[in-house]
C-alpha cells in the first residue's frame, strides 16, 4: 500500500518497477509520456508522478539438484513408480516399525487356531501420476531402526530374503483405485490399499505377540516391513506413486483367524506417530529437460522445474541490489507463472516455500514464505517478497536469490515447471517493485 503523502514535507518521487524474465528493462520517459495511475491522488500538490527504473535489472532462472534429504517420520509414507517426460524416473518406497495394539494377548490354544488372511492396509491420502497395475512386495526387515538415528531418502535397511506377499496366484498383482471405497466383508470402507500377506508369517507374529508385554520387547523379535513395487519401468507418462496415510486408525496390519474353525476373531498391528519409518527414493533423469537445466543453466532460460526429494528452483535478480537505500519500500510482488495442462494427472503443488540465504558465508537457508499458494486464475505462485527486498535494500542480508520448492519437499513426487526466462507461452515471469524515494 502506498501511504497518504499529503502530510509530509519532503517531495518524494514514486517508483514502479516492471521486470520480466524475458529481457531486462529500463523504463524512462519517453517522447509521449502516458498517465499512470499508480499513486495518482497521493502526492502533495505541485507534485507530479514520475516513471523511472534502474540501469540494469537483470534475472535468471534455473534448477539446483538436491541431493541429501532427511525422509524419516514423513506425512506420507510413499510407494510405486513413474515415468514423467519431463522429470523422468521415480520410485517410491518405505520403511516402517509396527507396534502391539494390546500387550501380551490371550489367543487361547494355538493348536486350535486358524490363521485366514494376513492384511497390510493403508489409507490413501493421494497420488501423483496416472495409475497402473503394479505388483507389491513386502519384506521383513532384519536391522534395528532407531528413533535418534537420521535417514535419508536414500537410506536403505537389510531385509530378509523372502517376499511376504503370496505369489502362487500373483496376490501381490494390484491396480490401486485411490478414489475406490474399499469392500472389507460386508462393509464399505474409505479408499485403501490392502496387500495380502503370507498366513504362516501371521501365525509367528500372533505367537510374539503373546509373548511380548510391551512394545520393546516385540520390536526386539520383528523389526518392521519393507513395502516396495517390483515390476518393469512403464512407459513414459504412466505410472504412479501413492500417498498412504499410514497413521490413521484405519492403517495397520491385521490378522483374521478362527479357534475351532468357528469363532471368528482378528488383531491388529498398529502404525502411529511413535514409530520410525522413512521414505526410501529412487531418481533416473537421463534424457529428461530436467537433467538438461541441471546440466546448464541456458535452458532454465525457458523452463525450469522444482521437484519433491530432487530439485528446487533458483530466481535470481542482481540488480534488486541497485536500487538505492534512500527509499521506503512499499510493494514488491513476485509472479512465478507455470506450464500446466488442466487434467493433467503430473499436477503442480497446491502451495510452495520460498527461501533464501541470507548472509555471507552462511550456507543456511532461511525460509521467507513458507506457504506461498498456487493462484489457479492468474496460473502462478505470486510471492511477497517487501520485507526481503528491503532488508536487501538495507544491506540486512545479501542479495542471493530465492530458492523455491514444492511445500511437502520430503513426503510427496510433485513437481513444478516453471515458465522460463525466454519461454514462448504467453505468461512469463515478473517481479513488481513499488517504492517511495526521498
Amino acid at each position: 500500500m502506498i501511504h497518504n503523502l499529503n502530510n509530509l514535507n519532503l517531495w518524494r518521487r514514486v517508483i514502479l518497477l516492471s521486470a520480466t524474465f524475458l529481457i531486462a528493462i529500463l523504463v524512462g520517459y519517453s517522447c509521449k509520456k502516458k498517465n499512470n495511475p499508480i499513486g495518482e491522488g497521493v502526492l502533495p500538490p505541485g507534485s507530479s508522478l514520475e516513471s523511472g527504473g534502474i540501469d540494469t535489472f537483470s534475472l535468471r532462472t534455473y534448477s539446483t539438484i538436491v541431493d541429501t534429504v532427511i525422509s524419516m517420520n514423513p506425512r506420507y509414507n510413499l510407494v510405486g513408480q513413474f515415468d514423467d517426460v519431463e522429470v523422468g524416473y521415480v520410485n517410491a518406497s518405505f520403511y516402517t516399525q509396527l507396534s502391539l495394539s494390546g500387550f501380551s494377548p490371550d489367543f487361547g490354544d494355538f493348536s486350535k487356531i486358524k490363521v485366514d488372511s494376513l492384511v497390510l492396509a493403508f489409507r490413501y491420502g493421494g497420488y501423483y501420476g496416472d495409475p497402473i497395475e503394479e505388483l507389491f512386495e513386502v519384506y521383513e526387515i532384519e536391522e534395528d531402526l532407531h528413533e535418534d538415528s537420521t535417514y535419508y531418502s536414500f537410506s536403505t535397511v537389510a531385509t530378509k530374503t523372502q517376499n511376504l506377499v503370496p505369489t502362487a496366484n500373483n496376490e501381490g498383482l494390484l491396480k490401486p483405485d485411490p478414489l475406490k471405497p474399499s469392500v472389507v466383508g460386508n462393509d464399505t470402507i474409505e479408499p485403501q490399499l490392502r496387500i495380502p500377506l503370507d498366513t504362516l508369517f501371521g501365525r509367528q507374529l500372533m505367537m510374539l505377540a503373546a509373548e511380548s508385554p510391551n512394545n520393546q520387547e516385540f520390536l526386539e523379535g520383528f523389526k518392521g516391513l519393507h513395502v516396495k513395487v517390483n515390476k518393469p519401468r512403464p512407459s513414459r507418462g504412466r505410472g504412479a506413486v501413492y500417498y498412504l496415510e499410514s497413521t490413521a486408525p484405519s492403517s495397520k496390519m491385521t490378522v483374521y483367524y478362527s479357534v475351532d474353525d468357528t469363532v471368528k476373531a482378528n488383531f491388529d498391528f498398529l502404525i502411529s506417530n511413535q514409530l520410525v519409518d522413512f521414505n526410501h527414493m529412487e531418481f533416473d533423469m537421463t534424457g529428461s529437460p530436467l537433467e538438461k537445466v541441471i546440466q546448464d543453466t541456458i535452458p532454465g532460460q525457458e523452463q525450469f522445474y522444482a521437484q519433491a526429494f530432487q530439485a528446487r528452483a533458483k530466481v535470481e535478480f542482481p540488480s534488486v541490489s541497485d536500487i538505492p537505500e534512500n527509499i521506503v519500500l512499499h510493494n514488491a510482488m513476485l509472479e512465478l507463472p507455470i506450464s500446466y495442462f488442466t487434467g493433467n494427472n503430473f499436477y503442480p503443488s497446491s502451495s510452495v516455500t520460498v527461501g533464501a540465504k541470507l548472509f555471507e558465508g552462511d550456507e543456511q537457508v532461511f525460509l521467507i514464505n513458507d506457504n506461498v499458494e498456487y493462484n489457479a486464475q492468474l496460473r502462478a505462485y505470486v510471492v511477497n517478497l517487501r520485507p526481503y527486498i528491503q532488508s536487501i535494500i538495507n544491506g540486512e542480508v545479501i542479495n542471493d536469490g530465492l530458492i523455491i520448492s514444492p511445500r511437502f519437499f520430503n513426503t510427496t513426487t510433485e513437481r513444478i515447471i516453471f515458465n522460463g526466462t525466454k519461454t514462448m507461452n504467453k505468461m512469463k515471469p515478473k517481479l513488481r517493485i513499488v517504492y517511495t524515494e526521498f
